[in-house]
């Protein structure tokens, strides 16, 4: 069985003999492969969708694991038991519906040895609450996938501080590590930065010369980024 890379570089992430909980599973994929490629021993997949979790039911039966994977229908973290999970994954959603999954499930993250989180947006949202919430961003990548660059992110209990805030948009780690899709993603949103600039070229209100201020701050800080991978 062969994932996409955006749920290949997540499944990389996941440490061996983990128990996982993929939540918002969509079709099984993740958890299916983890099983049959020996990485997780136990699976708990969920998803809000009775008809997405039923695709996911479906290759459950298929491989036969149905005695290693359980499936369950329920919003975010809701449907688990604290504990029955070490390795907990939120993948293809928006970074703020993220953070509020994880804000509404305490009591399953604090037994929770590993989050490994790959937000489509407002990954600053994400970091921002890790780190406010006592956990450490361990590591990170990127990973791009047909036109699109996806950053996944894996945390683990402990303290970690950030004073600079342009860091919870783009790791740390990512730079760091010298990732070597930063550039590209650097470029990426250097160019929708400046987009937004030009279109604030004539702002009249305070607000709108503020946000102009801000991006052109960002696109600096991006141009370092390109400079130190370079």
């Amino acid at each position: 069985m062969k994932l996409n890379p955006r749920l290949k570089a997540i499944a990389d992430m996941v440490p061996p003999g983990s128990r996982i909980a993929d939540i918002g599973t969509d079709h099984g994929y993740l958890p299916v492969y983890l099983i049959k490629t020996g990485r997780a021993i136990g699976a708990v997949v969920t998803d809000v969708s009775r008809g997405s979790l039923s695709k996911a039911v479906e290759l459950v039966e298929a491989m036969g694991l149905q005695d290693k994977v359980e499936t369950r229908l329920g919003n975010g973290l809701e449907v688990l038991k604290p504990g029955e999970v070490d390795t907990v994954i939120i993948a293809g959603m928006g970074g703020v519906l993220i953070r509020n999954i994880l804000k509404d499930g305490a009591g399953v993250l604090e037994k929770a040895a590993k989050l490994l989180l790959q937000p489509m947006n407002a990954h600053e949202v994400v970091r921002k609450w890790l780190l406010e919430n006592r956990f450490a961003i361990e590591d990170e990548c990127l990973v791009r996938e047909k036109e699109k660059i996806y950053q996944v992110m894996a945390a683990v209990h402990g303290e970690q501080k950030e004073d600079d805030s342009f860091y919870f948009e783009v790791g740390r780690r990512l730079i760091e590590k010298g990732d070597p899709l930063l550039p590209e993603l650097a470029r990426k949103k250097i160019k929708e930065l400046s987009d937004i600039v030009s279109n604030l070229e004539d702002a009249c209100t305070e607000e709108g010369q503020e946000r102009r201020r801000e991006c052109l701050e960002r696109i600096r800080r991006y141009r370092e980024v390109m400079e130190t991978c370079s």
